[in-house]
């Protein structure tokens, strides 16, 4: 990159002074590893000023924005660097020449070098566990209380407390799904990190204009290195991770990956046996006890329901109401059921059937059929909920509760609510896209990003306003959005002022048609909102097409905003304020980066009638702008894409190369997910069937929301 210049105020030049000359009390010291390698950003002739500008304290500034754009090409050069590694943790290139068919050695290659991605990606998910119970500070506090006392939570960030770039990559993901987040933070008394945020002044100041190598300097290396035991460099890490036998005790060493691509390429890695692999099994040398990833996720649950019982921390799901605003049991929300009843009702059932020295063979879905006929016990559940049940009574709202706290099992062992591996993987593309696009390289970026915080400010209106309807953000708003995420308190604020209570997830499991009823709806909103500006400012078939389904009408049945829209639509084409990718004509498109599809719903049809209407819309688009123009019709426009809109998963995830599939969820009746019977489509904060947004009036009364992944949408 070339010179950008991104200094600070004097103000904070000084604040970041004297936060280095205050280091935390750190004192072994271990020997500083290898420089970082060095990457190469396209030269640019412009430079980036800073303006001397308070943090806002509602939504974001700009300089936040720049500074996340600025991680985000970061992380784009890392993992465009891992992946062309060859031979990075045993997964050699040279694999793909096995394979006769050209197209199959093409797409053996491209598995090779997802596959060095995903094992890196877990191992810098295990290196930010280790980090975040290590080095940052635990409070001892009533939970809620560190929701509104934002003086008392808060971390004095100095650079040399930053941990290396991918365990900050792990961070940037997990906040990003806020109630989860907050959730994990109340449980594990970490509200002074969700207080804070992210430091984007050290980030910023640690990452080279250049280069965009990450190095906050040696101290920071040596405190890491120092309280992790980890090496400063995931690659320079251990070959094997170490677990626990569960069953004697016993250290037993499992490989990060191990096996070869198989023989075909669309089920790559699918037998590997390592920890960051699906089919994880390995064998303790003592008591031959076998860990598989379905072991770990029972014993996970064992360890919660553990805590439960010894020191009444509660079980997680149970922390949050469906507002997403920590749960009041008395008052109705009944999400601590699953505490009561694994308390008063089936503690020593749940404990024997957890227990690896009587049950090896317990699974989820083991533990969900159990506690599915344990609800069928009318004298159990009025023991549990002290009350007395008439016949009409239903145990909907235990059900729910039971399957919200399930959720954080279904392919999952890690100690947060989320697969943060998942979490990663699916904020590649969006990262991808963020890098492509070149907004950073922009001569005008601060006017740019202004820009985007004012269509934010509009967008959010339209989800506080529209309680019933998800609202799909273009990839410019989502920027800003989870901008204003990474502030956690300041966003948990901003939002539960807006909607008189509820904290606005940031939820990416909408299914794919409803997401482009959705955007189209969002689109129309924003139009009428703003008179008649332009919510995608985008060129390419889809956006194109969707602009002429919401601009159709004749003479007086058009509206003012329309009108208004229609001419705006003209004028974007000649606009020198479009930023395009590559000139493909896709600058603020919609937002994809999370694309996931319900395998229980799709629907070729449903699929093939909607590209048949978009290709009807883009078309009379077309004859009108080749009619203003002069030019004659026919043939294909290049920016025309098919065969349908931007948000089918991304083709880059192969689920066989991952623990768990972080692109597809399936609803299927039976399947992880479907947790308990009965609660298909109620909305959830995680889960596979997760629901987009609902107004008060029909959340929790079994209205069907399932839910595929694909984009960004909202839950209230």
């Amino acid at each position: 990159m070339g010179n950008l210049d991104l200094s600070r105020s004097s103000k904070s030049a000084e604040a970041n002074a004297e936060a280095v000359s205050n280091p935390p009390p750190y004192s072994s010291i271990v020997e500083p590893i290898d420089e970082p390698p060095t990457y190469q950003q396209p030269n640019v002739s412009h430079r980036l000023s800073r303006n001397v500008s308070p943090r806002s304290e509602e939504t974001v500034d700009i300089d936040e924005c720049i500074d996340h754009l600025k991680f985000l090409s970061a992380i784009a050069k890392l993992r465009n660097l891992i992946r062309g590694t060859d031979k990075l943790f045993g997964v050699r290139d040279s694999e793909a020449r096995n394979f006769a068919d050209p197209r199959k050695q093409a797409q053996a290659a491209a598995r090779i070098q997802e596959k060095r991605w995903a094992v890196y990606v877990a191992r810098a998910v295990d290196r930010f566990t280790i980090w975040w119970q290590t080095c940052l500070p635990s409070l001892n506090n009533s939970h809620t209380s560190m929701l509104n006392d934002s003086s008392e939570a808060k971390i004095a960030w100095a650079v040399n407390m930053l941990p290396p770039l991918d365990v900050i990559m792990v961070w940037h993901a997990y906040m990003l799904n806020p109630r989860a987040f907050l959730e994990d933070c109340l449980r594990q008394s970490k509200m002074n990190v969700w207080g804070t945020g992210l430091p984007w002044d050290m980030i910023n100041a640690s990452i080279d204009n250049e280069t965009l190598v990450f190095d906050p300097g040696s101290e920071a290396r040596i405190n890491f290195e120092t309280r992790t035991g980890h090496s400063w460099k995931n690659i320079h890490g251990s070959p094997t991770k170490s677990l626990l036998c569960f069953r004697c005790k016993q250290e037993v060493l499992a490989p990060w990956t191990e096996g070869s691509i198989g023989c075909d390429p669309d089920v790559a890695f699918a037998h590997c046996i390592g920890y960051a692999d699906k089919s994880l099994r390995v064998v303790c040398p003592a008591c031959k006890f076998s860990i598989t990833h379905d072991s770990l996720r029972v014993q996970k649950l064992r360890s919660d329901v553990q805590k439960l019982l010894k020191d009444n921390l509660p079980m997680p799901g149970t922390f949050l109401s469906q507002n997403g605003t920590p749960a009041d049991d008395e008052n109705g929300d009944n999400v601590c059921f699953p505490n009561r009843l694994i308390k008063e009702g089936i503690r020593s059932e749940i404990l024997q059937l957890t227990d690896p020295t009587e049950n090896e063979s317990t699974t989820i879905e083991t533990i969900r059929d159990h506690l599915e006929a344990f609800l069928k016990s009318r004298s159990l559940l009025r023991r549990v909920n002290k009350a007395t049940l008439t016949a009409g009574n239903s145990s909907m709202p235990e059900r729910i509760s039971l399957r919200n706290m399930l959720s954080r099992y279904w392919d999952n062992s890690s100690p947060f609510a989320i697969d943060l591996v998942g979490a990663v993987i699916r904020q590649g593309t969006f990262v991808d896209k963020m890098n492509n696009i070149g907004w950073i390289c922009s001569p005008n970026l601060r006017s740019t990003m202004a820009h985007f915080i004012s269509k934010y400010d509009v967008f959010f209106q339209i989800m506080i306003k529209n309680k019933g309807h998800a609202v799909v953000p273009t990839l410019d708003i989502d920027l800003i959005w989870h901008t204003h995420q990474l502030s956690p308190a300041r966003y948990y604020a901003f939002s539960t002022a807006q909607t008189d209570g509820v904290f606005i997830n940031h939820d990416d499991k909408i299914d794919e048609i409803k997401l482009n009823d959705a955007f189209a709806w969002t689109s129309k909103q924003y139009q009428k909102l703003t008179g008649g500006k332009i919510y995608s400012e985008c060129i390419c078939w889809y956006c194109e097409a969707l602009r002429e389904s919401n601009n159709q009408g004749l003479g007086r049945l058009i509206s003012p905003s329309t009108m208004h829209a229609k001419n705006n639509a003209v004028l974007l084409h000649d606009s020198a304020n479009i930023i395009t990718d590559g000139g493909k004509g896709q600058g603020p498109h919609i937002s994809s980066h999370n694309a996931v599809r319900i395998l229980a719903q799709a629907d070729p049809k449903a699929m093939q009638t909607k590209t048949a209407q978009l290709e009807s819309c883009w078309e009379k688009a077309q004859r009108r702008s080749h009619k203003r123009s002069g030019s004659k019709s026919g043939g294909e426009d290049p920016l025309k894409k098919g065969p349908y809109g931007p948000y089918a998963r991304d083709p880059e995830i192969l689920r066989e190369v991952y623990p768990c599939n972080p692109a597809c969820v399936n609803i299927t009746a039976g399947v992880v997910g479907d947790c308990i019977s009965g609660t298909q489509g109620v909305g959830l904060a995680q889960g596979a069937c997760v629901s987009e947004t609902m107004s008060a009036q029909t959340r929790g009364k079994g209205k069907s929301f399932c839910a595929g992944i694909a984009g960004c949408g909202m839950s209230l």
